[in-house]
Parts: structure tokens; C-alpha cells; sequence
């Protein structure tokens, strides 16, 4: 086994505190920051209060934030993160592609329409048009992480043979528009259908193109 060097190891010694310090403020001022938007929304997220809740200084602030826009970047992120985790656990179960493009489809749909998350999707999905003209790439990183186990299923049905002339990365993505449309219009409150209808539509939609047109059950 190749040992690492002395040095390197001094080094990484000496910065690890720093480095741990770091990553404490960095938590310590998002919970903050969670805690504070869900009470007052983007429009009330100053900086001021976040550091009050998280007793620090606004030093510490601007160690790791260059303003308000990075912090609910930051928060955008995590929330993604955590999305992601709850997609990927949802395909992940059942087996066959068409059944996984339904479980995303269902599950994209449910931040919008189950209340236990309807509100805190609410939060970050209308306020990601305040940062996405400021942060284009970061907020790209995060769609495509999202869209990252329906385009595993739609490529998977290809390669089986359930899905004969998909495109998997221009499909997911159009059935993400498909999805995102029906999710925000859930959440501005002017979208009529039902969590039944919407996935029903979105599946038939969606399903009818990956097969090549055959009507979706």
C-alpha cells in the first residue's frame, strides 16, 4: 500500500481544523436559513435574521455566502439533493422501465400534490426563477440531477426493447417540462386535475411517445 507522504500529512493536519470549523458555520447557517424561510419566505430571508438564529456573525457570513442569492442556492441544492434521494428510492423499486418512468412521474407530481411537502416545494420551486438568471449553470446541475433516473429508464426500456426509438436524455427532459407544468400550476393554484388525473395524464403522455406511439394503458 502507498503510504502518503509526510508532508501531506502535516498539512492536512494543520487545516482540518479550519476546515471542520468551516463546515460547522456552513451547516449551522443553512439550518438557520431553512428555519427562517419556511417562517417568512424568500422575501423575508434577510441576513441579519439567519445569523441572529444561528449566532454568528455576519464575518462568518461572508466567509461562505456572497449574498442572499448564493445562500438560497445553497438551499436549493440541499433541497435537490434530498429529492433526488426520494426519486431514486422510488425507480429504484420497482423493476421494469415502464413501471420506474411511472414511479418518477408519481413522484415528481407528489411534491406538488401531497400536502406533507406541498408547501416547502412551493418555497423553493417559484423562488428558483429569482436565481436562476444569477446562477444558470448550478441551477442546470440540479434539473439534471433530478432528471437523472428517468433518463436511466427510458435508456433501460431502449435497450429492452419497450421503449424502440427513445432518445433518453430529449425524453426525460420533455417529460420533466410535462411534469414541471403540471407541478406548477398545482402550486399557483389554478390547475384543476386531481394527483390521480395529473399522473394519469402525465403517464399517457409520456408512455404513449416511449413506445413509439402504441396506446398507454
Amino acid at each position: 500500500m502507498k503510504e502518503t507522504p509526510l508532508a501531506t500529512v502535516l498539512v492536512d493536519r494543520a487545516v482540518r481544523p479550519a476546515r471542520e470549523k468551516s463546515a460547522g458555520e456552513v451547516e449551522r447557517i443553512l439550518a438557520a436559513s431553512e428555519r427562517v424561510l419556511g417562517e417568512r419566505g424568500f422575501a423575508g430571508l434577510r441576513i441579519d435574521d439567519v445569523l441572529a438564529e444561528a449566532g454568528l456573525s455576519t464575518r462568518a457570513f461572508y466567509r461562505h455566502f456572497r449574498g442572499k442569492s448564493e445562500l438560497f442556492l445553497a438551499l436549493f441544492d440541499r433541497e435537490m439533493l434530498r429529492a433526488d434521494e426520494r426519486l431514486r428510492a422510488k425507480v429504484a423499486a420497482v423493476p421494469e422501465p415502464e413501471a420506474k418512468v411511472r414511479a418518477w412521474i408519481e413522484a415528481v407530481l407528489a411534491l406538488a400534490f401531497d400536502p406533507r411537502v406541498r408547501d416547502r416545494t412551493r418555497l423553493f420551486l417559484l423562488e428558483r426563477q429569482v436565481i436562476a438568471t444569477e446562477f444558470p449553470d448550478e441551477i442546470a446541475r440540479c434539473i439534471r440531477l433530478l432528471l437523472a433516473p428517468l433518463e436511466e429508464a427510458v435508456a433501460a426500456g431502449r435497450d429492452t426493447g419497450a421503449f424502440p426509438d427513445a432518445a433518453p436524455a430529449a425524453d426525460a427532459l420533455a417529460v420533466h417540462h410535462l411534469c414541471s407544468g403540471l407541478t406548477t400550476d398545482r402550486l399557483l393554484g389554478v390547475g384543476e386535475l386531481t394527483r390521480q388525473q395529473a399522473v394519469a395524464l402525465a403517464c399517457r403522455f409520456a408512455l404513449t411517445t416511449l413506445r413509439g406511439g402504441a396506446s398507454a394503458t
